[in-house]
């Protein structure tokens, strides 16, 4: 039993170092939704070298353990190995301390699903550590050899390249439990739901849903108390946080953004919400990696026509609709095409007037491009739906927000900086270039391409190029190397100009780049601002 505890002791040591070293590793499983697929995705990509530096350091350790043992061997075995374990945890710390230097672009959030992965993460990383060690002495008793004895730890060193399994074995194991905690957690935020008279509204589409959502909270909030899913929540358990969230029992209406990554999920939302009014925004290649075809989009977004709710449906699906539903589907709702009159698209501001209610109601907002005007449309008239006069409608639009990293116009020491790092769509980039084509000065691309497009997404990349190569950009920056030999390849056979275009591995690396371009008067368009993960 004595022989047992100093390779408990350095079990623990080592696993809380091996943890905590790649805690960057366990905030790409976040980010990646907690699912190994995504993670290892992140993991194998040709630009991230977080494998070779794990096996750089297992590489080192082994080096430096070596050298350590042998060196001391007249002291005998036990001390010489114990002399060798002060450089194996040195250099776990030295790997640590530079690897806090690099964060994560969306940076880890310390949630109670993260510290219990990460809890189980440390439990089994110190579990087959503590066998590893254990496998090691019993085969060097065996040998008997004093030579081999003083190398027969040297294996350990390997544990960094297994630690990355370890973690997706731990996730596993979690997500087990993780799932039907947040079944119990959902079901339970129905329940309250059920309980309470709010008027619940649900925002579906493969585009502008979070836009919307905002700008119906605008609206609505000048009749009602209205409490929205923040930010981009739009799963059952963001749902969930919502429900429980401070000051939700005075609400009067909520407003829930609602997401699908795969089958199923709006019927699932659907049944959670019980939604009584709706937005079906539309539908695009976006998400076809999970769902194979834009007919399987189009099929799952469509669940929130069979929930009885009254649904305000943008024009692009009405032919779509038609074709499933019929030509007088129930409570399904289309604004009027020739409410929006005297529109000018501008670089800073969206105006235009908006007929509604037999009104007609000037309109100034900052929201940029054609999308906005369609997102204020479908907005407009579900809230007139829900009873709001066309002067309630007014004063609501008067108090429209910026939607951050949705075509942000964000103003920098005369530099014009359109922040659209939320979107990852094909529709939403061509409406990005033409809002970046409405300034007067140079005019720059920030881009790592766009994602989640399956089969579709080298077209898709592709004919981004070419539009990119048809604006004239002055610059054309392209980020990483997941998608950018196909945006490259569209450039080029459009006639884009190669001298104008640079490729950076990261953003970080692309802004020393910009910050030597850029003047005052320029215009920059940072599209979909890609997580770690891809």
């Amino acid at each position: 039993m004595n022989e047992w505890i100093p390779m408990i002791a350095a079990a623990i040591v080592c696993s809380g170092l091996f943890c905590c070293m790649t805690l960057k590793a366990v905030g790409a499983m976040q980010q990646g939704g907690y699912k190994n697929r995504m993670f290892l995705r992140w993991f194998k990509r040709g630009d991230n070298l977080y494998f070779n530096r794990l096996c750089v350091l297992a590489l080192c350790l082994a080096l430096v353990s070596a050298v350590t043992s042998l060196g001391f061997s007249m002291l005998g075995v036990k001390i010489a190995l114990y002399v060798s374990a002060v450089p194996f945890i040195g250099l776990l710390v030295v790997f640590l301390a530079v690897d806090l230097k690099y964060a994560l672009k969306v940076p880890v959030k310390y949630t109670g699903r993260f510290c219990r992965l990460f809890a189980v993460y440390l439990f089994f990383t110190a579990c087959v550590s503590f066998g590893f060690l254990y496998l090691l002495s019993f085969l060097s008793s065996l040998n008997g050899s004093e030579i081999y004895a003083l190398i027969s730890f040297i294996p350990y060193s390997l544990m960094p390249i297994l630690l990355p399994f370890l973690l997706c074995a731990a996730n596993g194991v979690t997500r087990i439990f993780e799932n039907a905690r947040n079944e119990k957690y959902a079901k339970r935020a129905g329940q309250v739901l059920n309980e309470r008279k709010i008027i619940r509204v649900g925002v579906v589409g493969s585009f502008g849903k979070t836009t919307v959502k905002n700008i119906l909270k605008a609206l609505l909030s000048v009749k009602y108390d209205v409490a929205e899913t923040p930010a981009s929540y739009n799963t059952p358990v963001g749902i969930a946080k919502t429900v429980f969230s401070e000051g939700f029992d005075k609400k009067e209406v909520f407003i829930a953004e609602m997401g699908a990554r795969k089958q199923g999920d709006v019927a699932e939302l659907c049944a959670l919400v019980k939604p009584d009014y709706a937005v079906f925004t539309g539908v695009c290649e976006q998400h076809i990696s999970s769902f194979k075809s834009l007919d399987n989009v189009f099929g799952e977004k469509s669940e929130i026509l069979k929930c009885g709710a009254t649904v305000v449906c943008g024009e692009s699906l009405r032919e779509r609709i038609t074709e499933t539903f019929g030509e007088n589907s129930k409570g399904v709702v289309y604004p009027d095409p020739t409410a929006v009159q005297n529109l000018h698209l501008s670089a800073t501001e969206t105006k235009f007037d908006l007929k509604i209610g037999g009104k007609s109601i000037p309109v100034l907002t900052k929201l940029l491009g054609f999308a906005a005007v369609e997102n204020v449309l479908l907005a407009a008239t579900l809230a007139y739906e829900m009873g709001l006069t066309a002067e309630e409608i007014a004063k609501g639009l008067e108090n429209i927000p910026a939607i951050p990293h949705r075509l942000q116009l964000i103003e920098s020491n005369g530099t014009y900086i359109l922040d659209d790092g939320y979107n990852s769509n094909p529709r939403g980039a061509k409406e990005a270039l033409a809002a970046l084509s409405r300034f007067s000065g140079r005019k720059c691309i920030v881009t790592p391409g766009i994602v989640e497009c399956g089969v579709l997404e080298e077209k898709i990349n592709a004919e981004l190029g070419r539009n990119i190569a048809a604006e004239r950009l002055d610059k054309v920056i392209l980020i990483g190397d997941t998608l950018i030999g196909a945006v490259k390849k569209g450039y080029a056979e459009a006639g884009g100009e190669e001298s104008k275009l640079v490729v950076a591995r990261s953003l970080e690396e692309a802004k020393p780049l910009l910050a030597e371009w850029v003047c005052p008067g320029d215009a920059v368009l940072f599209l979909n601002d890609l997580p770690d993960v891809y």
